[in-house]
């Protein structure tokens, strides 16, 4: 005769077991629904391909007479790495804008002559913005790139002293002349340092990151690439449909 807690007991163990398996059921489901290559729909290719080309056809700024030409993109490098804008002589736009540090500075505050408000945002694809600053302050790149110049924390420049620079400066003048056609301005300061932020939003413009497995993947679906072997992980696959679908 087997005592009531002796059998339920043995119900106990049959209910856990069959727990056990279930869960080992749906574990194992999962698995293979995660091991199966993804497959997309027309309607998820559609959205994977609104993500692209990139980089994108560079379209030149309407408002910069000087915007993706050559001349003034090498006027505007050479601007962007002299400290000699700001008026101390000891702070350039690279100053902040670090090359090595994906043009911004890793600071929790940018710092010019002294600390300012916010932090450096980087330059990357800059060009692809419709508001520059933090705050939006500014509706084009050139407008935005005169700011910094002219403010006391940062560069702390003045119209004067940069127009003078470009005047006085053999190079400079000679790049200045080449890139806008005539030299600057004898009389007009305010006329030389519109120019100047001008050649470094050229400058700037060219800051284009590079292609990633993504794009590639993308172009592939486009039909412009052709296919190549591990270039986009099934695993980013899958990733990518849940971007695409209920991840939103």
């Amino acid at each position: 005769m087997v005592s009531g807690s002796g059998r339920k007991g043995r119900i106990a163990v049959r209910v856990a077991c069959a727990a056990a398996c279930a869960l080992l059921a749906g574990t194992s489901a999962a698995q293979q629904d995660l091991a199966a290559k993804p497959v997309f729909t027309d309607g998820e290719i559609r959205i994977i391909l609104s993500h692209g080309p990139w980089p994108a056809l560079a379209q030149p700024d309407p408002s910069n007479r000087v915007s993706g030409k050559p001349d003034a993109i090498e006027f505007g490098t050479r601007l962007f790495f002299d400290q000699r804008l700001s008026a101390k002589g000891t702070v350039a736009c690279a100053s902040c804008h670090v090359p090595e540090r994906n043009w911004q500075d890793n600071l929790r505050r940018g710092v010019g002559m002294s600390e300012v408000d916010r932090n450096t945002p980087t330059l990357m694809n800059v060009a692809a913005s419709l508001w520059y600053g933090w705050d939006g302050a500014s509706d084009s790149l050139w407008s935005q790139s005169l700011r910094p110049i002219l403010d006391e924390r940062e560069l702390a420049a003045t119209p004067r002293h940069v127009a003078q620079l470009v005047r006085n400066d053999e190079q400079l003048s000679c790049r200045y002349r080449k890139a806008f056609g005539a030299p600057p301005s004898p009389a007009d300061d305010e006329a030389v340092l519109v120019d100047v932020g001008k050649a470094l939003a050229a400058f700037q413009e060219t800051l284009v990151s590079g292609r990633t497995p993504f794009d590639r993947f993308r172009d592939v679906l486009a039909g412009v690439e052709r296919p190549s072997l591990g270039t986009y992980s099934e695993p980013a696959q899958r990733g990518l449909r849940i971007f695409i679908g209920k991840g939103g």
